[in-house]
């Protein structure tokens, strides 16, 4: 290994393709990962990727435009192997949005210092449970392995692969929206049913007070739900990486 020129090129190109990936990607990019440690850690897979990896870099731009076209490449293909795979654990936070709206939960937020946003209760809870499962299921190591066959799969990024954008972020929404309603399934059932025995209550025993005795019972029977059914919800979200990674892989084989 020689440490000239066309060596150097191939290492800041997949420098800057990681550091793109890991700042869209769960885990990685929240603003709880300090950015030296992001960038130590891009230049780490870097150093690492850029010696099997330098006859797919090509060779040193002759000018200025051609090389900031080339590091601007780059910075979207990771970009969009980042967010495709962050949009994967969506799918669990937009279930818990769900499950707190019948449960009557919707109204508690609390603020994640990871993302700097606030989420309802079971949101950000099914989100930090989907991180877990995540890295359990070694989706980091996919992801890295995502990084390095993307060089290969796709050197350059053109408006072809627009149209595939646009068509697999649509056909991956779709998908994770059904996994959302899936997990989301058991607490739904169980929300009616306590609606329609209260509903029920309500018209035989009108001077009930209903709401409050049916908050609480609506709260109950949720977590019962959500605990029983809490094995199936890392099926759910090992299907929904999957879905992510072949959304991945059609946009970028597009060309």
């Amino acid at each position: 290994m020689r440490l000239d020129g066309p060596f150097l090129f191939a290492f800041f190109l997949v420098f800057v393709r990681c550091s793109a990936m890991l700042a869209a990607a769960p885990v990685f990019g929240g603003s709880g990962l300090p950015v030296r440690v992001r960038v130590f850690l891009s230049a780490a897979i870097a150093g690492t990727l850029a010696v099997a990896l330098r006859p797919q870099a090509g060779e040193v731009p002759p000018d200025l435009t051609r090389a900031v076209l080339a590091i601007a490449n780059e910075a979207v293909i990771g970009l969009v192997i980042g967010a495709m795979v962050s949009m994967c654990l969506s799918a669990a936070q937009m279930a818990g949005s769900v499950m707190d709206l019948q449960m009557g939960l919707s109204m508690g937020h609390i603020m994640n210092p990871a993302t700097g946003t606030s989420n309802t209760l079971l949101a950000e809870y099914k989100h930090l449970l989907a991180t877990v499962v995540f890295l359990c299921a070694n989706g980091h190591h996919l992801m890295l392995a995502a990084l390095a066959r993307s060089f290969q799969v796709a050197p350059s990024w053109g408006w072809h692969h627009m149209e595939a954008l646009q068509t697999g972020g649509v056909a991956l929404l779709a998908h994770l929206a059904l996994i959302a309603l899936q997990i989301a399934a058991p607490v739904l059932g169980v929300s009616i049913l306590v609606d329609t025995a209260f509903g029920v209550v309500n018209k035989a025993v009108p001077q009930m007070p209903i709401f409050l005795v049916g908050l609480p019972a609506k709260i109950l029977a949720g977590m019962v739900a959500l605990s029983v059914a809490l094995p199936a919800f890392t099926v759910a979200i090992r299907n929904a990486v999957e879905v992510g990674f072949d959304a991945v892989w059609r946009v970028l084989a597009a060309g």
